[in-house]
């Protein structure tokens, strides 16, 4: 499920990436990042709960660079446990 999660919170962070270009941007990208941004909330509730750091800097925030970097993060964090768990398991 972790790894499920992480493809699809690594999906939403592109769509935010997208979102923000300014060429492309429009009125309604303030609606369609609240709605990203509430997914984003829903897997991270789901995988680290409500009271995690993860969950109240991305509710907090209203900046699109700051949810994109806390998913970088917690992707990036999971890229690193995969590859020492395989190095283990040899």
């Amino acid at each position: 499920m972790f790894l499920h999660s992480c493809k699809e919170l690594s999906q939403l962070s592109h769509e935010i990436d997208r979102l923000w270009v300014p060429e492309l941007r429009a009125a309604s990208d303030k609606l369609t990042f609240s709605a990203i941004k509430e997914k984003i909330l829903e897997i991270l509730g789901d995988l680290y709960g409500e009271n995690s750091r993860e969950f109240r800097v991305v509710k907090l925030t209203n900046s699109p660079a700051t949810v994109v970097k806390v998913v970088n993060h917690i992707i990036e964090r999971n890229n690193q446990s995969s590859s020492h768990i395989n190095v283990v398991n040899m």
